[in-house]
Formats: structure tokens, C-alpha cells, sequence
């Protein structure tokens, strides 16, 4: 069943056994009963966080469909629901930081669940943490899209502590981690400075949030055997 108007949710079913609540409006209206009832009385983030919520499954319109079965889906309407949210969000403000804020919230709101549930490994939530910025946001959003369910059972969401306290021992619960090595590690290391540098740097940040590196000298000692020993400036770019 494809939605015509992408804003419209009022009757866009979803399979009652994961939303007994009702349709894409229903659920988005207890989402944000929960949102509202979670504050934190920080206006920003909570305007971020609401307006994430409001916009979570915008996409569903667009994406849902019914099988033969009877089994409703709405696969990958957390991606076709950024493009929606962009456009709606554009309609109520010309703050670009507000929405550049909003949309990866959007984009991720599955993520803590599907984590969790695959047990990912500490590397998965660096790169979550990188693509979403704020996990305490991202948290905050996936949260009140499990509890805006009812009546399911009190504790819908497994993957909110599971997820935080990974977080907290990484260190990205509200930013994404810092690089650990920089253009000037690499002048450090004597290497000559060119356009080759950001796919460089942007390789062995890659591999930190891989993990294969903790600390600026492993990084270094990572580009030194990837890239050599003194110039680097051979790098093409690819890999």
C-alpha cells in the first residue's frame, strides 16, 4: 500500500504484532507522548530530539507494503524517510544546523535495536557514533519509538542500556570520537603535504574506529605500514 502524500500517516497500517497501538499516526502521536514525558529541560536538545521523533517514520507512507500473507512492511523507510523529513523540516525552518542535527537521527533510529539484537562489536558503535553524531540523542529517539507501542510490555527497549553503557566505555556518548592522528602527525612523521593527506587521514580514521588503533602513536605506526615509511604522497586514494 504506497502512500500517495509522503506527510500523510493517519491510516498507514503497520503489522500489529510489533504496533498494536494502530497506524504510522497513532504510533508517532505515543512517541511523542513519551518524548514529551522525557525531557530534559535543555530547549535545544530538546527541540532536536522532538522534532527527530515527530520525523522518525515519515518514510513509512513511501515504503510500506502488504504481503499475500498479510504481513506489513516498511523496509528501509528509515532512509527514504530522511529525504521526507528533509523537505517537511524545510517547511517549518530555515535553521540548516537544526535539520544537518535532525536528519541523522532519522536516518539511525533502528540502529540501537538492530545493535544490540546482532550484538555488534565495539568498532560497529564507533561507526554509529560517527554517522549519528549524539548517540544520548539517538537514544533519546529510538527509546520513544519503542515505548510509543502500546500496550506492549514495559520494557520494549533492551537495547537502551545496552547501547549506553557501550557509549560510556568508548567515550562517544555525545560526540563522534575524535581522530587520533591529524595532518600534522603526518608532517611530524615527515611526510610532504599534498591533496593525497584527507584520503590518508580518512583511511586510518577508518581503521580507529575499527579498532586497530587506541592511541596517536598506534595510529601513526598504522600509516606507516599502510603508506610507508617517509612519503606517503603515493597514495592514490583507493581502499
Amino acid at each position: 500500500m504506497q502512500g500517495v502524500n509522503p506527510y500523510i500517516t493517519f491510516n498507514c497500517s503497520q503489522d500489529p504484532r510489533y504496533h498494536p497501538e494502530g497506524d504510522v499516526w497513532i504510533h508517532t502521536l505515543h512517541c511523542l507522548d513519551v518524548f514529551a514525558s522525557e525531557r530534559v529541560a535543555d530547549p535545544w536538545e530538546d527541540l532536536v530530539v522532538g522534532l527527530a521523533v515527530l520525523c522518525h517514520d515519515l518514510g513509512k507512507p513511501q515504503t510500506t507494503t502488504e504481503a499475500e500473507d498479510g504481513r506489513i512492511r516498511a523496509l528501509k523507510h528509515e532512509k527514504v524517510g530522511v529525504k521526507v523529513a528533509e523537505k517537511f523540516l524545510a517547511r517549518l525552518t530555515e535553521q540548516r544546523k537544526l535539520v544537518r542535527q535532525v536528519l541523522p537521527l532519522v536516518a539511525e533510529h533502528m540502529a540501537p535495536s538492530m545493535l544490540e539484537r546482532a550484538g555488534s562489536s565495539d568498532a560497529a558503535v564507533r561507526r554509529l557514533a560517527k554517522r549519528v553524531g549524539r548517540i544520548d540523542r539517538l537514544l533519546r529517539v529510538a527509546r520513544a519509538d519503542a515505548l510509543g507501542r502500546p500496550p506492549l510490555d514495559s520494557n520494549p527497549f533492551p537495547a537502551g542500556p545496552w547501547l549506553a553503557e557501550k557509549a560510556q566505555r568508548l567515550e562517544v556518548v555525545d560526540h563522534a570520537p575524535d581522530a587520533l592522528v591529524l595532518g600534522r602527525d603526518l608532517l611530524d612523521m615527515g611526510w610532504q603535504p599534498g591533496p593525497h593527506f584527507q584520503g590518508i587521514l580518512d583511511r586510518v580514521y577508518r581503521a580507529q574506529l575499527d579498532g586497530k588503533f587506541s592511541t596517536n602513536e598506534g595510529g601513526r605506526d598504522y600509516a606507516r605500514k599502510v603508506f610507508g615509511n617517509s612519503e606517503g604522497d603515493g597514495y592514490s586514494g583507493q581502499g
